[in-house]
């Protein structure tokens, strides 16, 4: 949580990337922790009930690219958080999924309000209830990963795809990002002035004016993110 304040902060910051540093991006809860007897959290004071939560939300209200870079198992919590990004890039070795209904344990942190706005309601209806997990290859076929890379250069390859990112106008991206959060809540009509007001708020960012003459003046665009 203090990374993610941090990193919502600092406007040196374009693009945020989320990776396992282990044998795989995160194998999920503590399960042992987790009875009766375990870990007990006290809700924090933005009523968030447990840091999952607060997590979650702050890597959807961050105005920032957040991609998170997917090997090894993808389970639970780490799921969760998975689903929460804006991109995910997966090794071919990836397993990914939910598979705590199997040891009678419901989910918690967003799986049942990401999942079916990114795979559709039947999948997601398939992958919670069931608990399986799928391979890198179903995950890109019904668009629950971006992109699939050979496990030997999934570093390499993801870096590749997070400069592009980098070199994009983030400022833009984060306001098309607030625009997509705000249209899951809202109808036509208020999305659309929502739209114009961050449309408004953009065109005075450098970034605009660079598009701008870059287009004039037939050239590549040199966006600084601001």
């Amino acid at each position: 949580m203090e990374v993610l304040e941090y990193v919502k902060k600092d406007k040196s910051i374009r693009v945020i990337v989320i990776e396992g540093s282990g044998k795989s991006f995160c194998s999920g809860d503590d399960m042992k922790s987790m009875g009766p007897e375990g870990v007990k959290f006290s809700a924090l004071e933005d009523g968030s009930r447990i840091p999952h939560h607060k997590v979650v939300c702050l890597i959807r209200e961050i105005e920032k690219p957040v991609i998170a870079l997917l090997h090894g198992y993808c389970l639970g919590a780490g799921f969760d958080i998975a689903l929460a990004c804006d991109f995910r890039l997966a090794a071919e070795n990836l397993k990914i999924g939910d598979h705590r209904t199997t040891r009678a344990h419901g989910v918690l942190s967003g799986a049942t309000w990401f999942l079916p706005r990114i795979v559709g309601f039947g999948r997601a209806t398939d992958i919670i209830l069931t608990g399986r997990h799928l391979d890198a290859k179903e995950a890109l076929e019904i668009g629950l990963v971006n992109q699939v890379y050979p496990n030997e250069v999934f570093k390499q390859k993801s870096l590749e795809f997070i400069k592009k990112i980098v070199n994009l106008p983030t400022k833009c991206l984060g306001y098309n990002k607030a625009m997509l959060n705000f249209s899951q809540f809202n109808e036509l009509f208020p999305s659309l002035q929502n739209e114009f007001k961050l449309y408004c708020k953009n065109i005075r960012t450098y970034d605009f004016g660079e598009g701008m003459k870059s287009f004039m003046k037939k050239r590549e665009p040199r966006f600084k993110g601001r």
